[in-house]
């Protein structure tokens, strides 16, 4: 009844590909351009190809499930100035490509601690890329955003479990967006307090935020976790929230404060054929990055001001006597 007759041979592609063409009247009429491409097309459904490619982050951003693409990624990592040895928190949803690109980064003297908004981390990539046992127990470090308003008790911790996200009125948003279900044991927070401790210390060196949700609150509570001369990053769909976290750290005291739209194109380079793609993305989200200081005149060494931030700045006869 399928019309497949057991004792028809089985051929190879390549010679299903030639019958096609000696049997197609149209194929000798068409431009160079047009057999290229019919070919290209015959080919890729009668002469399919399995490679097997070792796994890495740039293979995983190039991939249909990543929510990254890669020139963001590689914008994120340059930004967050992430090197082998240093401690850094990553906040992300959906994926944990963000903390495997940091974590191969710092190796396995450095510390990464990702925060995680649901029963259990993500650990997909990182389980892929096969990291040492020592690197996983050691470097790799998990802490649930539904306690983070421990590490700042006068800070409001109503919005500061990731539910709430950025209010854009030009885009339509799930309402349930960034809430998935996993059947798993009851987050206890004694499980974590080691990490805790260490986000309490707040000598981190990056702070790296790429979430759906509003990544404000999140920030205002890792603040304090950065150290000073500590690089921070965020990433976000929604221009406003992003907006929102430059005026906090600008007031907070910050350096090299910048926020870029990144912008990807991708171009089809063939002779006599270079033109841009016709299915391709355009925006890939807006990009927070600065450096977080702290104003005053220091003595090297010394973590008291010599000479404080002024809160008015002195008039030019003042200035000059």
């Amino acid at each position: 009844s399928s019309g497949i007759n057991a004792e028809w041979p089985l051929r190879p592609g390549d010679e299903i590909v030639r019958n096609l063409v000696e049997n197609s009247t149209s194929f000798n009429v068409k431009t160079e351009f047009s057999k290229a491409k019919w070919l290209k097309k015959k080919i890729g459904k009668y002469q399919p190809n399995i490679i097997v490619k070792k796994p890495s982050i740039r293979l995983f951003s190039s991939s249909n499930i990543s929510k990254l693409r890669p020139d963001i990624l590689a914008k994120i990592m340059n930004n967050a100035n992430v090197w082998s040895g240093s401690k850094a928190i990553v906040v992300e949803c959906k994926d944990d490509l963000l903390t495997s690109a940091v974590s191969q980064r710092v190796g396995d003297n450095g510390t990464v601690v990702q925060i995680f908004e649901q029963k259990l981390p993500h650990t997909m990539y990182c389980k892929w890329l096969d990291f040492s046992k020592q690197h996983m127990e050691t470097a790799l470090k998990y802490y649930p955003i539904k306690f983070l308003a421990k590490l700042r008790p006068n800070v409001e911790e109503g919005n500061c479990d990731g539910s709430d996200l950025a209010n854009d009125e030009s885009t339509d948003q799930p309402q349930e967006l960034g809430k998935r279900k996993r059947d798993a044991k009851p987050v206890n927070f004694e499980d974590y307090v080691t990490v805790y401790e260490q986000l309490k210390t707040g000598n981190f060196d990056s702070l790296v935020i790429s979430a759906f949700y509003d990544p404000f609150p999140v920030l205002e509570l890792l603040w304090d976790s950065l150290r000073f001369s500590g690089n921070l990053v965020i990433h976000s769909e929604y221009l406003s929230v992003v907006v929102e976290c430059a005026n906090f750290v600008n007031n907070k005291g910050c350096s090299e404060l910048s926020v870029v739209d990144q912008w990807f194109r991708e171009i089809q380079v063939l002779p006599g054929r270079t033109h841009p793609a016709m299915r391709m993305q355009t925006g890939g989200g807006f990009i927070l990055s600065c450096t977080k200081i702290r104003e005053g005149i220091y003595e090297h060494g010394s973590d008291s001001p010599i000479l404080p931030e002024l809160k008015e700045a002195p008039k030019p006869a003042e200035a000059m006597t």
